[in-house]
């Protein structure tokens, strides 16, 4: 009786901890308090930092192995677009933003974590390489167009994949008091034009 009792609990543990190992590296938020939701955007004050929890461990592992600390870089990434909408490859979105508070920034398309293929070999596009309005120099706006087929200036591809599309931005050295203050950052809007056979 005592053998079938320790059994069950071993049993009942491990399935615990798998599922909430599942649950945590999964989504882009958990417990603990150090995620931070702006808009489409979502920010993990953990990445990089010694003091972290075992469930940030978890997805920095999986999603940010290489994570460096804020005062490096600082990521925000965004699974969604301005209306709460989980981003769609059927679907073609406009990624507006201006000048962003840091030395350098880069804006990445992933499926499920890996770069997407694309005839262009573009995966993201940086404070160096994105065409710049009307000004067309970094102090003016910029406009990426995320979609199916990827074609054009400032074009991403979602590819034809079917994995979860995430855009990555990352804020490479940023200016002083961003990490502790990601709130105050005029992040890019999420804004989907039209779709071809929205799922």
């Amino acid at each position: 009786m005592k053998m079938r009792l320790w059994l069950s609990a071993i049993v009942l543990g491990a399935a615990l901890g798998v599922g909430a190992g599942w649950a945590i590296t999964s989504y882009t938020t958990g417990p603990g308090g150090e995620d931070q939701k702006f808009g489409p955007w979502t920010t993990t004050t953990a990445v990089g930092e010694s003091e972290q929890s075992p469930y940030s461990r978890a997805r920095v592992a999986i999603y940010g192995i290489w994570g460096l600390p804020p005062a490096e870089v600082v990521y925000f990434s965004a699974r969604e677009d301005d209306e709460g909408a989980p981003l769609d490859p059927a679907c073609t979105y406009q990624v507006r933003g201006g000048p962003l508070p840091t030395r350098w920034w880069s804006v990445t398309l992933y499926e499920d974590g890996f770069y997407i293929n694309n005839p262009a070999n573009r995966y993201s596009w940086t404070t160096s390489d994105v065409a710049y309005e009307p000004r067309g120099d970094i102090n003016g706006a910029w406009t990426l167009t995320v979609s199916p087929d990827g074609e054009g200036p400032n074009e991403l591809a979602f590819g034809p994949g079917g994995g979860n599309r995430v855009l990555l931005l990352r804020l490479y050295q940023p200016n002083s008091g961003v990490p502790e203050n990601r709130g105050a950052v005029a992040l890019p809007s999420i804004t989907r034009q039209s779709c071809a056979g929205a799922r």
